[in-house]
């Protein structure tokens, strides 16, 4: 028995898995990461087959109930992908419905933005017109049970996944108001994931948070910087990743697209095979798909000149940093924040079957000026971080997370002495938001309330620079220590 499942094992490799190829989260024109052609056969490691295959059929004879092949082996492969890094994985039916939500920004849910903290699940925004909307949810909401299913202690993808399903069916949320649980019943519908918010922070200067980059996030911002256009254009734009997770990395590309012009080099990527190092730029083929229109087809000419800040913390990650690196190293945004989560690396999906497929890593992402961003993060050129209350739970990036791969180049600075806390959207916007104050004292240096900080801002290094001179380019920016 071993023998044959050996020769079919190795007739899998010899023929170089036909049909295969990279897609999902590496960005579009970037080479495959599968085996070239003509490549030589991989050489199986014989005598670990066969150590699988007597578990397996140890397994299979021994074990006091039905063992279901399927569950088996893909049990053996979320190990095999689990052993390698903290975003390598196997992925199964739903994960690969995520997947292909992710990338078209539409879903069937209920059309909220949640965040969790300490097994509670908190609504940071409901969909205007949504169905969580029209059910009564609201920003601040506490949502402790799905469909009588307690969300402490359930993984994130679980609680989504009950929320998602078939258009018309109905999900019951169990809400926390007012010291008493309500249960408030949700009919699904089809949904646009909402990832662009704009709002004007300040005479003239515009704020656009951006939740995460899933697929409609590039024409969503293209909408919303449009709609900033004419003779009031912003004299200063600021754009706000904090809490971004990050998602496409063509939609990283098109949104720092959005900021700087044509031909633009973005990022690199290196990997072991030749087919996973790429210089992607601002070039239509990194960002969209050939049946698709251009989504920065039209921008207006100041989106590419306009003073900028950028926004960042420990939990701006992925393409999110990819962004923040590009505009960093081309002088075109000031940073403001702190350092951010440190996810530099790109994985390729690769399908193994209708319903399942591998997710695992192929190379590291360097930012314009060669910085590698796996495991460092990017470090702001004004540092303003958020104070650190005695209960708050304190923040964790990629360097300290399980099986994380190692920078291959030094921190540009010192580790941070004292961790920052996990920012909570709902103080975004608020007076007690210090990295939106630093931001507007850059670029509105003469508005009232932010004169103060922007005092504080000069004494300290020289950071809070006119308007005018941020046109084209942010510039090189001393750090400084938190207002």
């Amino acid at each position: 028995m071993k023998r044959t499942a050996l020769a079919a094992i190795g007739a899998l490799f010899l023929a170089g898995a036909p049909g295969l190829h990279a897609q999902g989260t590496a960005a579009p024109g970037a080479q495959s990461a599968t085996q070239p052609a003509g490549q030589a056969a991989l050489k199986l490691p014989q005598a670990e087959v066969e150590r699988l295959l007597e578990a397996y059929a140890l397994i299979k004879q021994n074990y006091v109930g039905e063992a279901d092949d399927r569950t088996l082996f893909d049990g053996a492969l979320s190990g095999m992908l689990a052993a390698l890094d903290a975003h390598s994985r196997y992925l199964d039916k739903d994960a690969l419905r995520d997947v292909a939500r992710e990338n078209s920004g539409e879903y069937v849910g209920i059309g909220i933005e949640v965040e969790g903290n300490r097994d509670q699940l908190r609504v940071v925004a409901a969909s205007e017109g949504s169905p969580a909307e029209r059910a009564g949810i609201k920003a601040g909401d506490v949502i402790v049970a799905v469909d009588g299913a307690p969300v402490a202690g359930m993984a994130n993808d679980d609680v989504a996944r009950r929320m998602h399903g078939t258009p018309g069916t109905v999900v019951a949320l169990g809400v926390a108001r007012r010291n008493r649980i309500e249960t408030l019943r949700v009919t699904r519908a089809q949904v646009h994931n909402d990832t662009v918010h704009v709002r004007m922070a300040a005479a003239g200067v515009a704020w656009i948070r951006i939740a995460e980059f899933g697929g409609a996030t590039p024409a969503d911002l293209a909408a919303a910087l449009k709609t900033l256009d004419g003779k009031d254009a912003p004299r200063g734009l600021i754009l706000d990743l904090r809490n971004d997770p990050g998602g496409l990395v063509s939609t990283g590309v098109a949104v720092a697209g959005a900021f700087l012009p044509p031909g633009t080099v973005l990022f690199s990527a290196r990997g072991r095979e030749a087919g996973a190092n790429a210089t992607v730029t601002v070039d239509p083929r990194y960002y969209r798909q050939p049946d698709q229109p251009d989504a920065l087809a039209g921008l207006p000419a100041w989106t590419r000149t306009v003073p900028l800040t950028v926004l960042v913390n420990g939990s701006s990650a992925s393409a999110a940093e990819l962004v923040t690196g590009a505009l960093q190293d081309h002088h075109r945004a000031t940073v403001i924040g702190t350092r951010t989560f440190g996810k530099g690396s790109i994985q390729s999906v690769i399908p193994l079957s209708a319903d399942s497929a591998v997710k695992f890593t192929v190379a590291r992402y360097f930012t314009p000026g060669g910085h590698e961003i796996q495991a460092r993060g990017i470090v702001p050129d004004v540092v303003v971080a958020p104070a650190v209350a005695a209960d708050d739970d304190l923040l964790l990036r990629e360097a300290d997370l399980a099986k994380h791969l190692p920078a291959t180049q030094p921190l540009d600075a010192a580790p941070d002495a004292q961790r920052e806390p996990v920012e909570s959207t709902r103080a975004f916007g608020t007076r007690d938001d210090k990295a939106l104050q630093a931001a507007l004292a850059v670029l509105a240096p003469g508005d009232k309330r932010t004169s103060t900080l922007a005092g504080l801002l000069r004494k300290l290094g020289g950071a809070a620079k006119p308007a005018a001179a941020l046109a084209g380019g942010g510039g090189a920016v001393a750090a400084a220590g938190a207002p």
